[in-house]
């Protein structure tokens, strides 16, 4: 899919599958690129979605490549915007909001004599105290700079790592695991597929990254996130 679309791999910190640089009136773009694969026609997303997974589908171009049963050859290719995508993104984000909002008001309802009762009552928590509650969630360096008080925590503090705990415990329980993109939801655009074909693929690149740069500019916010990325390039 990266060679046949001519696109510039991703991965890293930066969590994006591909981009595809361009430039348009003297401007660099760098569209982030969310690829997809599947051999029947549904497909797969990712494991624990949550609200950050919402917040990244929304902001990148969708391609989506067709194989055959065995996964061998690329029948087709279809390339889809946010907007096109937002009907299903809009539906999993209705799904997974009121635990998340359940989870969000337990938060806020905690109180210091939460702290008691789950840490004890100290007037400074050490190390081993924030470690016992927030595990492996952060770092050595994040649990030093999280320190208010001579070697340790006051109970204030002690109460936002409660917090962060009890957010983290909650978005393990409310995402949703792998939804599928349905195949009656990409029928839809199946009048937008291109077919690939053996040394078609001069005629299928510029077709492609064409919709993905009309795609990319149609929408002013993606525009400013592909021309950040742009900039940030290596």
């Amino acid at each position: 899919m990266l060679r046949l679309a001519g696109l510039r791999a991703g991965g890293g910190r930066s969590g994006v599958d591909a981009y595809h640089d361009f430039e348009d009136n003297g401007r660099s773009y760098s569209a982030p690129m969310e690829l997809k694969s599947t051999t029947s026609r549904a497909v797969s997303t990712a494991r624990d979605v949550g609200p950050d997974h919402i917040g990244k589908w929304r902001s990148r171009i969708w391609m989506f490549g067709f194989y055959d049963s065995a996964g061998a050859v690329l029948r087709s290719l279809l390339v889809l915007g946010p907007d096109d995508m937002e009907p299903w993104i809009g539906r999993i984000e209705r799904y997974i909001a009121p635990d998340f909002q359940i989870g969000e008001r337990i938060v806020h309802g905690l109180t210091l004599e939460d702290v008691h009762v789950i840490c004890g009552e100290k007037e400074v928590y050490g190390l081993d105290d924030a470690k016992a509650l927030h595990k492996r969630q952060w770092s050595e360096d994040r649990y030093a700079s999280e320190m208010d008080v001579a070697d340790g925590y006051s109970p204030v503090r002690m109460l936002e790592i409660l917090k962060f705990r009890a957010r983290y415990l909650n978005a393990r329980g409310a995402t949703l695991n792998n939804p599928h993109v349905p195949k009656r939801f990409l029928s839809r655009f199946v009048d937008r597929e291109a077919n690939v074909r053996d040394g078609d693929v001069d005629r299928l690149r510029p077709f492609i990254q064409k919709s993905i740069r009309a795609k990319t500019l149609a929408i002013p916010a993606l525009r400013r996130l592909a021309a950040a990325a742009a900039r940030e390039r290596p």
